[in-house]
């Protein structure tokens, strides 16, 4: 299992985590669902290791892949170097690959200013898949998505077979993950026993 066990963040006065444990599954998908700002990004910073902690342990694989809200393009590279960007020379033919997946396929050679905000989201995806990892973490990673390409591209995702923990307010993202976990906060809670999904 991927866990945190009775972990703290506090910026200044505000405690955003206070002693928060919750555990993960080594496999599948699992979706934090939750109002804005009630802690679920500093939970996936702590778990990429991004965000110390000032307290508690934090049990992680020792690679993971961290999808930002903000999408992060560089307005100079086309797609396709945004994903050779992240790949060493000798996988720069996966390059096609991750694009399918995320179905931007024929836009390797476009530039963020040539794709709607959906697609520059899809983008940003797919180089954090290829990235690689033995967790990713995946903040709101369908914002301007609609949801069937979302659900399609989930779907691929559980055909990695690694753990995907994202966080996600789209009810369609939801009932296509295995686990959904509800939260409240700040401090970050969780309201109520996560639920099992048979898709």
């Amino acid at each position: 299992m991927i866990r945190v066990e009775n972990i703290t963040v506090r910026f200044g006065e505000k405690t955003v985590l206070a002693h928060f444990s919750m555990e993960i599954p080594s496999s599948g998908l699992t979706v934090l669902s939750g109002p804005s700002g009630c802690g679920k990004t500093t939970l996936l910073r702590v778990l990429s290791g991004l965000q110390p902690v000032e307290s508690g342990r934090v049990l992680v694989p020792a690679q993971t892949a961290l999808l930002f809200q903000e999408d992060r393009l560089l307005p100079w590279r086309t797609a396709g170097q945004h994903i050779a960007d992240v790949l060493p020379r000798r996988r720069w033919g996966e390059v096609s690959r991750w694009l399918a997946l995320v179905e931007l396929d024929g836009e390797a050679h476009s530039y963020p200013a040539q794709l709607s905000g959906g697609m520059g989201r899809r983008l940003a995806l797919a180089r954090c898949l290829a990235c690689g990892g033995a967790l990713l973490l995946l903040d709101e990673p369908f914002t301007g998505v609609d949801p069937p390409r979302a659900g399609r591209i989930l779907d691929r995702l559980r055909q990695l077979g690694v753990p995907v923990l994202l966080c996600s307010h789209q009810t369609a993202v939801l009932e296509r993950c295995d686990r959904v976990v509800f939260t409240a906060g700040p401090p970050l809670t969780q309201v109520e026993e996560p639920s099992n999904r048979n898709i």
